[in-house]
């Protein structure tokens, strides 16, 4: 099998990887809670699927960016949170060494929303610099109601942070790491009387940002960081998200790939 991962080449099959015009990704995810039942390495997941999305493309991957922003779940033990700029500068570093060798086509595949609003910066500043586009995708952001439908068997499971997807990915890929026996009741994101969808409250149907921190509206449950319902979670449910959202992107890199990222 095809060596995809950067890690595993030696510089003179790197040259020759480059040489393809491969679309180049990047993982990211972040070190942070997911209840007491599930590891806070879920940048791990993120690995594993954009590993298996350059088995199938072109596209060669490069080491994980493991640490995101993550201040809304700073005060959880082994979370591990770092500046936008810090991230940023990375990213730059990261990229620069990448278009000196000739690449074009950079992808970064997301594990994390919270590192969301600093691609979007950084890909702008990207371009100005370097003339060329760069794509974001976040695979967990694709799960929606047709997905849900074909995991759970309803639209509109109940699912959020420190349940599901996180802890069916985990059951599947890491299941030696996952603690059922410390798993504990999740609830519906509130706080004085106000619900949320994570830490955004929903008012009336509309949006209002609070930034608020994870244990403020899990407050219900002691503070776990359980959103939703775990019990939901399972290695076949996994399986079943982890294929998805592959096949997804597989087909994202094969477009972005036939694009001018100069135009």
């Amino acid at each position: 099998m095809k060596k995809v991962n950067l890690e595993r080449m030696t510089w003179k099959e790197a040259e020759e990887a480059f040489r393809s015009k491969p679309v180049v990704l990047i993982p990211m995810g972040s070190v942070e809670e997911h209840g007491p039942q599930a590891p806070v390495g879920d940048y791990r997941y993120t690995e594993k699927m954009a590993t298996a999305m350059a088995e199938a493309t072109n596209a060669v991957v490069v080491p994980t960016i493991p640490w995101g922003y993550s201040d809304t779940f700073r005060n959880y033990p082994g979370t591990l949170t770092v500046r936008p700029q810090t991230l940023t500068m990375l990213l730059e570093d990261i990229t620069d060494c990448l278009v000196r060798f000739g690449i074009e086509h950079i992808m970064m595949v997301c594990g994390h929303k919270g590192n969301l609003p600093i691609l979007e910066q950084f890909g702008r500043a990207f371009r100005q610099k370097h003339g060329l586009r760069i794509a974001t995708i976040e695979p967990l952001g694709w799960i929606g109601p047709e997905i849900c439908q074909e995991v759970y068997g309803t639209r509109t499971p109940a699912i959020g942070h420190g349940s599901d997807p996180m802890q069916s990915l985990a059951m599947y890929l890491f299941p030696e790491d996952v603690r059922l026996d410390l798993m504990e009741e999740g609830t519906s994101a509130s706080w004085q009387g106000l619900s949320f969808k994570g830490t955004a409250a929903n008012v009336d149907g509309y949006v209002m940002h609070m930034y608020m921190t994870i244990e403020e509206v899990t407050e219900a449950v002691g503070g776990n960081g359980i959103l939703g319902d775990p019990k939901l979670s399972s290695a076949e449910r996994g399986e079943k998200l982890f294929n998805r959202l592959v096949e997804i992107g597989i087909n994202m890199i094969n477009k972005f790939a036939e694009i001018d990222p100069r135009c």
